[in-house]
């Protein structure tokens, strides 16, 4: 499941990261306009290698290299 929160305010927004975190959550902090947006994924012992992080360009390139080899 992946889920995201926006909050204005950044202290806020660390807070609820760190609570994430420590339920098992790898977490992604980021800015949109004026909103703070935390996405979050569960991921057990909040290990980031169960996890994808990627830039957009790089991952249209190679995901859809990836699926046509399937």
């Amino acid at each position: 499941m992946r889920d995201e929160i926006a909050l204005h305010d950044k202290e806020t927004a660390l807070k609820i990261a760190n609570i994430l975190v420590d339920e098992d959550y790898v977490v992604m902090i980021s800015r949109e306009e004026d909103l703070y947006i935390i996405n979050y994924l569960y991921a057990q012992y909040s290990d980031r290698n169960d996890v994808v992080f990627m830039a957009r360009d790089e991952f249209d390139t190679d995901y859809y290299k990836i699926t046509d080899e399937e």
